[in-house]
């Protein structure tokens, strides 16, 4: 059937033509063809202005092509067309976030926690954006609340324990690192906040173990950073400079390991303490096994407390 020209206004767009466009977005999307995905959302926003979900993708191609603006921009749409869309306020909060508006991040998840207080992917990231911006307390609160949904979420027992840390509280924050890693043992936020804390109580051997372990999972020119200056604190010179050697391979920007290779250098002209293979590091108590035979033993009270 033939339509008439003065009735054709009156009938609402395809949808398979809308789907269709929305489908070819997302596939375009997937393989990195953000023009491509662009192009076809323009098709499904002229068939329905009003399409949140064709916004929010949009949103997403446009943080992706580096257009945090234009992202933004878009998310909002989104939400002006339905403002109880999760994933709308979720890709809002991660825009504002890229353009450094932490505190307008922090609403956008207060916005979503008034209709949805069970999301355990807003408590998570506004305790993170609290932290951020210095809110530990703030940010504690958030993690409880996952917890309080979901006591096994390894992640929320580490950022918790960071945030204790930030309060100087040791003990506690100590103690969340080790739930971390008894619910996931390849956590390597958890490790590596092992590494910073006890490389702050000057147990070096110790920072030593837990670098290694990290590192064994994921590199990180942080770890490698830390681990330099935990041999530092061993006198292991020679140790310290490969450690920061490699800090500097992964991010040659990284000026504290810079300034900590020349201290390494500097002590390696002077002296150098190689211990070889070691996984105690005073951790031991006298009569443990192994403890008799290591051949580290002579040293080990003396440079690990």
């Amino acid at each position: 059937m033939t339509l008439a020209p003065d009735t054709t206004g009156r009938f609402l767009p395809s949808v398979d033509r809308l789907e269709f466009a929305m489908h070819a977005a997302r596939r375009a999307f997937e393989r990195g063809d953000t023009d491509g995905a662009l192009g076809q959302l323009g098709v499904a926003l002229k068939l329905k202005p009003e399409y949140d979900a064709a916004w929010i993708l949009k949103g997403h191609v446009l943080r992706k092509a580096g257009n945090q603006e234009a992202a933004l921009d878009s998310f909002m749409q989104s939400l002006k067309c339905n403002g109880d869309s999760k994933e709308g306020w979720m890709g809002l909060a991660s825009a504002l976030h890229e353009l450094g508006r932490l505190n307008e991040e922090a609403e956008a998840y207060d916005r979503l926690l008034a209709f949805d207080p069970l999301s355990i992917e807003a408590w998570i990231d506004k305790g993170a954006v609290l932290h951020e911006l210095k809110d530990y307390s703030g940010a504690i609160r958030c993690y409880e609340e996952v917890l309080a949904l979901r006591p096994e979420h390894a992640a929320a027992w580490n950022n918790k324990g960071a945030a204790l840390l930030r309060l100087g509280h040791e003990v506690e924050a100590m103690r969340c690192f080790e739930e971390a890693l008894h619910l996931d043992p390849d956590c390597v936020d958890a490790m590596a906040n092992r590494v910073y804390l006890y490389e702050a109580q000057a147990h070096h051997g110790e920072a030593v173990l837990w670098a290694d372990r990290a590192l064994r999972i994921r590199e990180a020119p942080g770890l490698w950073y830390a681990k330099g200056l935990a041999h530092l604190g061993l006198l292991e010179s020679t140790l310290a400079i490969r450690s920061f050697e490699r800090a500097l391979a992964l991010d040659p920007a990284l000026k504290e390991a810079k300034a900590a290779l020349r201290r390494a250098t500097a002590l390696r002209e002077k002296s150098d303490f190689y211990r070889g293979a070691y996984e105690c590091f005073g951790t031991h108590l006298a009569g443990d096994p192994g403890c008799e035979e290591c051949e580290i033993r002579p040293r080990c009270r003396e440079v690990t407390p």
